[in-house]
């Protein structure tokens, strides 16, 4: 699941280079500049929707697009001076959009300069006048940008795009996103605590809250019919089941519950409270058999109530299109400089090491102390490298540290709980320094990939509190 941002593209040219000849419809440069404009929303629109109306010259020309980019409810606006341009033609296009974020990009149209040019050539690429001008603009009326800077026919640039505009994108959907809690907070561990009111005024996530009771009464209803179909599902997707029929049949009734309540309260992602008492007397058992329903609809799942993490692992879905894996750090190998990362509990296989078995096994929590033993989803993590995010309430907003390892291969190494062996590039006695001084959660969340470099522009238009631990 990946976001697709609606980005409204904001070219400008010069009304005055017109007024005077330097720049006419008919000219080389006119026709060299429209180039540029149409070989760059090409190149964008394989992953953005793009609203664009054309190369705009004029006042007339700006409100007109403007309007556009209002009606389509974009996410974003992409600004770039193709040459020089007058700041009247750039207010009239954002007028009515001054609380949307900017992005002021400076294209170049060559990558480097002849020993001599014309001047025709050098207004060609005289954006970076406009920029520097439009720069000052920017800042006293309060918009939201960010400058990037590049040769149109950069990958590195139109990376670079793509991650601010995904972060738009997941800002705006943030608004009146749903995290569900079942049933309550995490009283053992309060580092997972979080301001709801603040979650929703700055983030837009609102919190719903879940009963027992009635995630109890959807599990009893649930048909043989369901729970066969369930179990092909599982056939489907090549599990190997270690469970008897009667433990089985009991995680299949909760995981189809949990699917029907998200369902039924528009939820987005689903903060567990697996722990507490209440949970395991009504229901015999914890609800952490994968449903691969939920998968195929972006639904992420957190242990322990963790709100911050779950919302972590929402939004790095989003952006990076990559499956969320909640970890603990559990301990470390000091010689291999590797931590053994990994948590009892709900996950998403999507990243499981396809070398070795994709297992139901029992709980092993809890298999000696509720009524029934259990069936969860077992597996290993893929190897390969890793970006890996803490995110904590801090009081005031959500504060995320990352670091980034290698996740190693081999067999599984733990029993009982989905896991990885992940190797970190700093030594773990200044890791461990590092992260215990600035004050983090004991959860995780792992992604695959190298994604640093966007998370960090990511949390600039969430208002989340980054830091890298290198």
């Amino acid at each position: 699941m990946r976001i697709r941002p609606k980005i409204g593209i904001l070219f400008l040219t010069s009304g005055w280079f017109r007024d005077v000849g330097l720049q006419v419809a008919t000219s080389p440069l006119t026709r060299q500049v429209e180039g540029v404009a149409a070989e760059v929303v090409e190149k964008l629109s394989s992953y953005i929707d793009i609203v664009y109306s054309g190369v705009v010259y004029s006042i007339s020309s700006a409100c007109k697009a403007g309007e556009l980019f209002r009606y389509s409810n974009v996410d974003g606006v992409l600004l770039s001076p193709l040459v020089w341009c007058e700041d009247q033609i750039l207010i009239a296009a954002l007028k009515e959009l001054t609380k949307i974020p900017v992005i002021l990009c400076t294209l170049f149209p060559y990558s480097t300069l002849n020993n001599k040019i014309s001047f025709q050539e050098m207004l060609k690429g005289s954006s970076s006048v406009a920029s520097l001008q439009m720069s000052g603009f920017l800042q006293r009326e309060g918009y939201q940008y960010v400058s990037i800077f590049g040769y149109y026919k950069s990958d590195d640039l139109y990376a670079e795009i793509l991650d601010h505009c995904k972060a738009f994108a997941i800002k705006r959907r943030l608004k009146h996103t749903k995290c569900g809690v079942l049933p309550f907070r995490c009283d053992q561990m309060t580092v997972t605590y979080v301001d709801e009111f603040v979650l929703r005024r700055i983030y837009g996530v609102e919190l719903t809250y879940l009963e027992l009771a009635r995630m109890r009464e959807e599990a009893c209803g649930i048909t043989q019919d369901e729970i066969q179909r369930f179990k092909k599902l599982l056939q489907d997707e090549e599990y190997e089941i270690g469970v008897d029929e009667k433990n089985l049949t009991e995680g299949i009734r909760y995981a189809i519950a949990m699917e029907k309540i998200i369902t039924e309260y528009g939820l987005s992602m689903l903060a567990m409270n697996d722990v507490t008492v209440e949970m395991h007397q009504a229901f015999g058992l914890r609800p952490c058999l994968t449903n691969p329903r939920l998968t195929r609809a972006g639904i992420v799942v957190a242990m322990e109530a963790d709100v911050s993490a779950c919302v972590a692992m929402h939004i790095l879905l989003l952006f990076t299109g990559e499956s969320p894996f909640y970890t603990e750090i559990f301990t470390a190998d000091l010689k291999k400089n590797a931590l053994l990362m990994g948590h009892a509990g709900y996950h998403d296989p999507t990243s499981r090491d396809k070398a070795y078995p994709l297992q139901i096994i029992h709980d092993v929590e809890y298999e000696n102390s509720d009524h029934f033993k259990g069936a969860c989803t077992y597996f290993k993590y893929k190897p390969g490298p890793v970006t890996v995010v803490n995110s904590i309430y801090n009081g005031k907003k959500f504060q995320w540290t990352v670091f980034e390892g290698m996740s190693l291969e081999g067999p599984p190494v733990l029993e009982g709980n989905c896991h990885l062996f992940c190797n970190v590039d700093i030594q773990l006695k200044r890791f461990y320094g590092q992260v215990i001084e600035r004050g983090v959660s004991q959860h995780w969340i792992v992604i695959p990939g190298i994604h640093k470099e966007g998370i960090k522009k990511l949390c600039r238009w969430l208002n989340i509190d980054f830091t890298l631990i290198t």
